[in-house]
C-alpha cells in the first residue's frame, strides 16, 4: 500500500510544534512495522537544506516543473532523500518557501499573507509527485492536497487516492476571505456550508474535512470534546453532519530518540531498573538554573508555548504557593509577551523559587524532562500533548488538566490506588489557579513518600508510548478505506 502524508514541517528539520514529530514518527512506522510505501511532501523552507547535511542527507536534484494555483504560476522542484524506509519530497520553491522569519511568518504571530498560496502549491506538488492509495493530509496547511484532490481537477499522479485529514488543533482553521476561493482556482459550486464556506469565509480546514473518507484527530477525548459548542471552533454541527467518520488515534513518539538510557543530552543517563542516574541529573538541573533544592523539595518543569490555551496563567498564579507546597519551578518557553512579561517578573520576585528561561532548547528540555520530579501540563484544551509522554518516559511524574489527550495518555485512579502503583500521574478537572495548586498538592505529598514515587515513576516509564500501537490503527483504516 502506498501511503502519500502532505504537512507543513517534519522534524528535526523544520518544527513549530508537535505536529513535526508525528510527521517524522508516523510514517517511519508505518514503514518499518507494516511495509507500506510511505512518501512525505513538506516545503523546502530556509535552512532545511543545511540540517539535511547535518544528518549525512543530501537531496536529489529534482526535475523541474511549473505549478498552477489559480492565476498565480510558480517553478518548483520536488527534492527526494531517504529517511530509514521513508522517502521525502521536498518542495522546492524559493519565491515561497525561501524566506526569513518562522516557517509561517516574519516573525512573532505574524503571519505571511500568501500562506494560502504557500501551502495550495505544496498541496499540488505533492499530488504530481507520489502515486498514493492513501492520501494522508495533516492540518489546515495539507487540507488543500485533499481538496484539490476530491474537489478542483488537480493532476494526479494516479486516480484518486482515498483521503484520510488529520486535525492537529482545531483552533488553527486556514479562515481566508473569500476572495481566496478564486485565487486558488478552486470551484465556487463548493463554497457552501458542506463543504468549505464559514461564514462567508474560506474555511481549508472544513474544506480537508469535507473532501476526506475519514477524519482523525491526535486521541479519542479530543474526537469527543470537538462535537460540543465548548471546543468545537464554530465547526461542530458541521463534524457531526458533514464528516464521513471520525476516529480519534493517541499520537506516539520516538522511543529510541526519548530514551533516558542513551540520551547523550543527560549528565547521567538512567533507567526503570536503575534510577540513581536521574538523582544525578535532578542535582545538575537544578545548579544550571540557580535553583537551591532542600529536603523534600519538588522540581516543577514547565516546557511549553506561552499561551492561554496552554494554560500558563494558571502556573503563574499558584507561583506564590510554591514555597507553601514545597514546590520549585523551572520553566522554558516563550510564546505571548505579556505572559513572557509575566514570568520574567516572577523570576525576579521569588528568585528562589522559580527559574525561567524564555526561548526553545532541545538540549534544556531533555534536561528538564530528566532532571524535574513532576512535569505540569494544565492546558485548557490539549488534542493529544507529547510533553506529558515525553515526561513519563523519564520517569518525571505529569499534573495535568483532565482534557484531551492527557485525559487518554495519563492514568490517576486515586491516592490510594496511585500508592499500589496503579497510576502514573495526577489529573485535575477544574482549569483554574487553585484547581492546579491542589493537583500540585497531591503530587507533592505522592513524590513524598518513597513507595508511591517508586510505583509511579515505574508504572509511567513502562507505559507504550511507541508509535507502534497508533500505527496500527492507522493501518486498519486505510485498508478499510482502500478496499471499501
Amino acid at each position: 500500500m502506498r501511503v502519500l502524508h502532505v504537512a507543513s514541517e517534519v522534524a528535526p528539520f523544520a518544527q513549530s510544534g508537535g505536529l513535526a514529530d508525528v510527521v517524522a514518527g508516523l510514517p517511519a512506522a508505518l514503514a518499518d512495522g507494516y511495509g507500506l510505501d510511505v512518501s512525505v511532501a513538506v516545503p523546502l523552507y530556509r535552512g532545511v537544506t543545511a540540517k539535511l547535511g547535518s544528518a549525512g542527507l543530501g537531496l536529489g536534484d529534482g526535475e523541474p516543473f511549473a505549478i498552477t494555483v489559480g492565476p498565480h504560476r510558480f517553478q518548483a522542484r520536488v527534492r527526494e532523500t531517504r529517511v530509514g524506509r521513508v522517502r521525502y519530497g521536498f518542495v522546492d520553491c524559493p519565491p515561497l518557501f525561501d524566506r526569513d522569519g518562522t516557517l509561517y511568518g516574519p516573525g512573532g504571530a505574524a503571519e505571511f499573507g500568501d500562506n494560502h498560496l504557500r501551502f495550495a502549491a505544496l498541496g499540488k506538488a505533492a499530488l504530481a509527485w507520489a502515486p498514493a492509495d492513501v492520501l494522508h493530509v495533516h492540518d489546515w496547511q495539507g487540507s488543500l492536497a485533499a481538496i484539490y484532490a476530491r474537489y478542483a481537477g488537480a493532476s494526479l499522479a494516479q486516480p484518486r487516492p482515498a483521503i484520510v485529514t488529520t486535525i492537529h488543533n482545531l483552533a488553527y482553521r486556514g479562515i481566508y476571505p473569500k476572495w481566496a476561493v478564486a485565487d486558488l482556482g478552486l470551484p465556487w459550486s463548493h463554497f457552501d456550508l458542506h463543504h468549505y464556506e464559514f461564514y462567508d469565509q474560506l474555511c481549508l480546514l472544513k474544506g480537508g474535512l469535507a473532501a476526506a473518507d475519514a477524519v482523525t484527530t491526535v486521541s479519542p477525548s479530543y474526537a469527543r470534546e470537538i462535537m460540543t459548542p465548548e471546543r468545537g471552533e464554530a465547526l461542530d454541527g458541521f463534524l457531526r453532519t458533514d464528516v464521513r467518520r471520525l476516529v480519534g488515534i493517541v499520537n506516539g513518539i520516538d522511543v529510541a530518540a526519548w530514551d533516558p538510557s542513551r540520551d547523550a543530552a543527560l549528565p547521567a543517563r538512567y533507567s526503570a531498573s536503575a534510577m540513581a542516574g536521574k538523582l544525578t541529573c535532578r542535582a545538575a538541573i537544578a545548579a544550571e538554573l540557580g535553583l537551591q533544592l532542600g529536603d523534600g523539595d519538588v522540581l516543577l518543569g514547565v516546557i511549553a508555548r506561552m499561551t492561554g490555551q496552554k494554560g500558563i496563567d494558571l502556573i503563574a498564579d499558584a507561583v506564590p504557593e510554591l514555597q507553601r507546597l514545597g514546590g520549585k519551578l523551572a520553566l522554558l518557553g516563550s510564546g505571548e509577551p505579556d505572559l513572557e512579561d509575566r514570568f520574567r517578573y516572577l523570576a525576579r520576585a521569588f528568585a528562589d523559587h522559580v527559574a525561567v528561561r524564555i526561548g526553545f532548547d532541545i538540549g534544556l528540555s531533555r534536561r528538564l524532562y530528566a532532571g524535574c520530579d513532576a512535569f505540569v501540563m494544565p492546558s485548557r484544551f490539549e488534542p493529544c500533548g507529547l510533553g506529558q509522554l515525553y515526561a513519563m518516559r523519564y520517569g518525571t511524574m505529569p499534573i495535568v488538566h483532565a482534557v484531551g489527550g492527557l485525559r487518554d495518555t495519563v492514568i490517576d485512579p486515586g491516592d490510594a490506588e496511585l500508592a499500589r502503583g496503579l497510576g502514573t500521574g495526577v489529573r485535575f478537572d477544574s482549569a483554574t489557579g487553585d484547581g492546579l495548586v491542589h493537583a500540585i498538592e497531591r503530587a507533592v505529598a505522592l513524590l513524598r513518600d518513597p513507595i508511591a514515587r517508586a510505583n509511579l515513576q515505574r508504572a509511567a516509564m513502562a507505559r507504550d508510548s511507541s508509535w507502534t500501537a497508533s500505527a496500527r490503527q492507522y493501518v486498519q483504516l486505510y485498508r478499510e478505506l482502500v478496499h471499501a
